[in-house]
Protein backbone atom coordinates (compact mmCIF):
# COMPACT_ATOMS: atom_id res chain seq x y z
CA UNK A 1 0.00 0.00 0.00
CA UNK A 2 1.32 3.36 -0.94
CA UNK A 3 1.28 6.43 1.93
CA UNK A 4 -0.05 9.70 -0.40
CA UNK A 5 -0.10 11.95 2.12
CA UNK A 6 0.92 15.23 1.63
CA UNK A 7 4.24 15.28 3.75
CA UNK A 8 5.51 12.05 0.90
CA UNK A 9 4.76 14.00 -2.06
CA UNK A 10 7.71 15.14 -4.01
CA UNK A 11 7.82 19.01 -4.90
CA UNK A 12 10.19 20.85 -6.66
CA UNK A 13 11.32 22.96 -9.67
CA UNK A 14 11.79 21.67 -13.76
CA UNK A 15 14.80 23.50 -14.32
CA UNK A 16 16.44 24.02 -18.00
CA UNK A 17 19.85 22.52 -18.33
CA UNK A 18 22.52 24.97 -18.09
CA UNK A 19 24.65 27.18 -15.35
CA UNK A 20 20.78 28.87 -13.34
CA UNK A 21 20.03 25.12 -13.58
CA UNK A 22 23.07 23.66 -11.90
CA UNK A 23 23.53 25.99 -9.56
CA UNK A 24 19.30 25.81 -8.42
CA UNK A 25 20.19 21.91 -7.70
CA UNK A 26 23.14 22.22 -5.88
CA UNK A 27 21.53 25.17 -4.04
CA UNK A 28 18.56 22.77 -2.94
CA UNK A 29 20.98 20.15 -1.56
CA UNK A 30 22.55 22.43 0.32
CA UNK A 31 19.35 24.62 1.40
CA UNK A 32 17.14 21.18 2.30
CA UNK A 33 19.76 18.87 3.93
CA UNK A 34 17.61 16.09 5.80
CA UNK A 35 15.33 15.78 2.85
CA UNK A 36 14.94 13.44 0.24
CA UNK A 37 16.27 14.82 -2.86
CA UNK A 38 15.98 13.19 -6.20
CA UNK A 39 16.89 14.60 -9.38
CA UNK A 40 15.98 12.94 -12.63
CA UNK A 41 18.20 14.03 -15.55
CA UNK A 42 17.13 14.48 -19.26
CA UNK A 43 18.67 16.29 -21.79
CA UNK A 44 17.45 19.24 -21.59
CA UNK A 45 16.14 19.67 -18.02
CA UNK A 46 16.28 18.60 -14.46
CA UNK A 47 12.98 17.62 -12.55
CA UNK A 48 14.31 17.89 -8.82
CA UNK A 49 11.95 16.59 -6.26
CA UNK A 50 12.19 16.97 -2.65
CA UNK A 51 10.11 15.26 -0.23
CA UNK A 52 7.44 17.47 1.57
CA UNK A 53 9.05 20.97 0.82
CA UNK A 54 11.79 22.51 -1.30
CA UNK A 55 13.57 25.76 -0.67
CA UNK A 56 15.93 27.55 -3.08
CA UNK A 57 17.02 30.95 -1.43
CA UNK A 58 18.54 33.31 -3.44
CA UNK A 59 21.18 33.71 -1.49
CA UNK A 60 22.38 30.16 -1.89
CA UNK A 61 21.64 30.00 -5.73
CA UNK A 62 24.11 33.05 -6.17
CA UNK A 63 27.06 31.80 -4.23
CA UNK A 64 27.23 28.62 -6.15
CA UNK A 65 26.79 31.05 -9.12
CA UNK A 66 29.20 33.45 -8.51
CA UNK A 67 27.32 36.30 -8.46
CA UNK A 68 23.73 37.35 -7.63
CA UNK A 69 20.69 35.78 -8.77
CA UNK A 70 17.38 37.34 -8.97
CA UNK A 71 13.73 35.91 -8.71
CA UNK A 72 13.35 36.53 -12.37
CA UNK A 73 16.67 34.65 -13.60
CA UNK A 74 15.29 31.56 -11.94
CA UNK A 75 11.99 32.38 -12.93
CA UNK A 76 13.16 32.02 -16.66
CA UNK A 77 15.35 28.71 -16.48
CA UNK A 78 12.12 26.60 -14.54
CA UNK A 79 9.50 25.98 -17.39
CA UNK A 80 7.65 24.27 -15.00
CA UNK A 81 7.45 22.94 -11.07
CA UNK A 82 5.06 20.60 -8.95
CA UNK A 83 3.54 22.01 -5.51
CA UNK A 84 2.47 24.75 -4.54
CA UNK A 85 4.82 27.87 -5.02
CA UNK A 86 5.78 30.68 -1.91
CA UNK A 87 7.94 33.46 -3.11
CA UNK A 88 8.79 35.98 -0.82
CA UNK A 89 12.04 38.68 -1.32
CA UNK A 90 14.32 35.59 -0.35
CA UNK A 91 13.47 32.58 -1.06
CA UNK A 92 11.07 30.49 -3.31
CA UNK A 93 9.29 27.63 -1.58
CA UNK A 94 7.60 24.83 -3.18
CA UNK A 95 4.81 22.83 -0.91
CA UNK A 96 3.26 19.71 -0.72
CA UNK A 97 0.18 21.20 0.95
Amino acid sequence: MTDNTDENRFVGPVMKAGEIGEAVIEAIHEDNEGRKIEVEEHESYFRVKVQGECVVRFDTVSEMLGRDVLLSDIESSMPAFEGFIRTDSEQLRFLAK
